[in-house]
């Protein structure tokens, strides 16, 4: 979580955050503080699809994922919370089929663009000018 500010709050809904935590921030946090600002938000709560973190992705296998009841209740009450939703996993969570679920329980949930693959962008590499843009299922 971090706050610079008393206005809106995002949750992002990402795949495989770091160890970062609420001192620590990792090359991901930073952009995303940046993506943010830029876009008048002042603050976010981070949440992974998945309940292992790790700052090496390839460590968390090419396997299927399932979602757990507690990481799906953990999603929800976060984003409930938050102003606004924003998926940010990448392409990494071609291997996590619950996320069309999960993106169902949010209204009007946003991204930072899509991959080719009709992901929700990643944000490290993000030009800090980027936009947000509504995600809609195809």
């Amino acid at each position: 979580m971090r706050h610079w500010g008393t206005g809106p709050i995002a949750c992002i809904i990402g795949l495989n955050p770091s160890t970062a935590d609420d001192t620590f921030d990792d090359p991901t946090n930073r952009r995303l503080i940046g993506l943010l600002d830029a876009q008048g938000f002042e603050g976010y709560v981070l949440v992974n699809l998945i309940p292992e973190s790790t700052p090496y992705p390839e460590r968390l296998g090419t396997h299927q994922r399932r979602l757990s009841a507690k990481n799906d209740a953990v999603i929800v009450e976060t984003a409930d919370q938050a102003d606004v939703v924003i998926l940010a996993w990448g392409n990494g969570a071609v291997r996590c089929p619950f996320r069309y679920r999960l993106i169902d329980q949010f209204d009007d949930p946003l991204c930072f663009g899509r991959t080719k693959a009709g992901e929700p962008k990643h944000p490290l590499y993000l030009p800090s000018t980027t936009a947000l843009t509504r995600f809609q299922l195809d």
